[in-house]
């Protein structure tokens, strides 16, 4: 389907080989997140930067997704993906709202930029680095029941007495404005390390 506009049109047209894009980059960009979420079992800190550091380095494989990205759906499409299998693993359900969310705006702004700013490919990834939030918001609202979930039970007392004392509601508030932040810093990195493929998909 093709939506027309005044300026430029909407295409949501998906074809076989942007599928298999979606799915070659989804599953590379949750391995990186994936080495660095392990820093989890050393402490909640550890938690912390591994997510940090994750996103940075998982912005080499989403920016080279983007280089493949031309019309609106894929992104969210990806985002479905990655928030999907976060779920079964054990993050809350509000996660994958968020990360649908942010996958939304993210799309708005490659549109605007017509797929092909570097500018906008970078914010876009910084707020799809959004979804990250939703790992622990659930401790703004059901503090209580999400230290008590399965997977906190799996981590152990002590770990979650530690999680609980450190994520206050200032510090999470922090934590998820460092997201887009790092976000941010993921996008230039990717867009630095892969600049001969921005150039060669035409991104400008």
């Amino acid at each position: 389907m093709t939506v027309e506009t005044t300026e430029h049109r909407i295409d949501f047209r998906m074809t076989p080989k942007d599928l298999i894009n979606i799915g070659i980059f989804g599953a590379l960009y949750l391995v990186t997140v994936g080495i660095f979420n392990l820093l989890e079992f050393i402490n909640p800190v550890a938690t912390l930067v591994g997510v940090l550091v994750g996103i940075v380095a998982a912005g080499i494989p989403f920016m080279l997704f983007l280089t493949r990205v031309r019309h609106a759906g894929m992104v969210t499409v990806f985002a479905v993906i990655v928030n999907g299998f976060m779920l079964l693993i054990g993050s809350p359900p509000i996660g994958l709202v968020i990360g649908v969310a942010a996958a939304l705006v993210a799309e708005v702004l490659l549109w605007l930029g017509r797929y092909r700013s570097r500018q906008m490919s970078v914010l876009a990834y910084s707020v799809f680095s959004a979804w990250f939030m939703g790992m622990f918001y659930p401790l703004f609202y059901a503090r209580a029941e999400f230290l008590s979930s399965p997977y906190m039970k799996e981590m152990g007392a002590e770990y979650v007495q530690q999680l609980d004392t450190l994520l206050s509601p200032a510090v999470l508030i922090i934590f998820d404005l460092s997201t887009l932040v790092f976000g941010l810093i993921g996008g230039v990195l990717g867009l630095r390390l892969l600049d001969k493929h921005f150039r060669k998909a035409g991104l400008v």
